[in-house]
């Protein structure tokens, strides 16, 4: 009870934020659109669903898990919220089936993009889990993405899962400059730059855009996490230490972080 009184507060306060949602919703003067329908009628919940889309683009996933789980006690109308806490729960456990039933039913009369979005989940891997990410899901992601260019979520996770020879990185500086334009949160997109040229070994932009990311979301967790990522990868572990320290002090329940801590400090001695 306590902690949904604490994000009822919060959510008071973002309700005056006027950053762009992550899934922007068309107006009445535009075409009819094909966003995901993430939203309902209650406009706490619906913050609450927008500051968990926020949170699983900066891949902090366990502040996603309270505010998607938040929005379905305060509106059981939801099916997004629902497809996100199937992704998060145990594989092969009754959570996840039941979060991945919910979101069938209350998606059955929801646009194609939607569905869609649900059927993310419709095939375990060999270890039962469901999962909206992965290769698998690729071109579903892409197809959500063709239906609608214009969702920032869809398009973000389409451009995610892209391979070098898709055109990945002209792909991402372009959604950069989108989101940047558009006044939306582009710090996800530096983080997913920063681990793009990580990746192609080009460890000077790597470090550029995790740099970034770490300057426009300094009291975020992840960000120092990548940046801490990229110190280690680097076998800067003095620095390294720093930033998954940072990401400690801002998210004490960040468990990479802590792990990441403890296999650095030895290599200090």
């Amino acid at each position: 009870m306590k902690n949904l009184f604490y994000l009822f507060f919060i959510s008071l306060i973002a309700l005056s934020c006027n950053q762009k949602s992550p899934e922007a919703q068309a107006s009445e003067a535009e075409a009819p659109s094909l966003y995901i329908e993430w939203y309902g009628d209650n406009e706490v919940a619906n913050e609450m669903v927008t500051r968990g889309m926020e949170h699983v683009m900066n891949v902090e996933f366990d502040k996603a898990f309270v505010f998607f789980e938040a929005a379905t006690q305060l509106d059981s109308t939801l099916f997004g919220p629902h497809v996100m806490l199937a992704q998060f729960s145990n594989a092969n456990s009754e959570n996840q089936e039941f979060h991945y039933a919910r979101a069938k039913v209350l998606a059955a009369d929801k646009n194609v993009n939607s569905k869609l979005f649900v059927s993310l989940l419709d095939d375990k891997n060999e270890k039962g889990k469901r999962q909206v990410w992965g290769a698998d899901n690729h071109l579903i992601w892409k197809k959500m993405y063709e239906n609608e260019p214009r969702g920032r979520f869809m398009r973000f996770w389409y451009t995610f899962g892209m391979a070098v020879e898709e055109g990945a990185e002209d792909a991402l500086l372009k959604m950069l400059g989108d989101f940047k334009s558009e006044g939306s949160n582009y710090g996800p997109v530096l983080n997913n730059l920063g681990y793009f040229y990580m990746k192609n070994g080009n460890m000077d932009k790597a470090k550029e855009y995790f740099e970034r990311y770490c300057q426009i979301r300094p009291n975020g967790y992840n960000s120092h996490d990548s940046m801490g990522e990229y110190y280690f990868n680097n076998k800067d572990y003095k620095n390294s230490l720093l930033h998954y320290q940072m990401a400690l002090d801002n998210y004490p329940a960040a468990s990479n972080a802590k792990t990441m801590i403890a296999e650095i400090t030895p290599l200090m001695k």
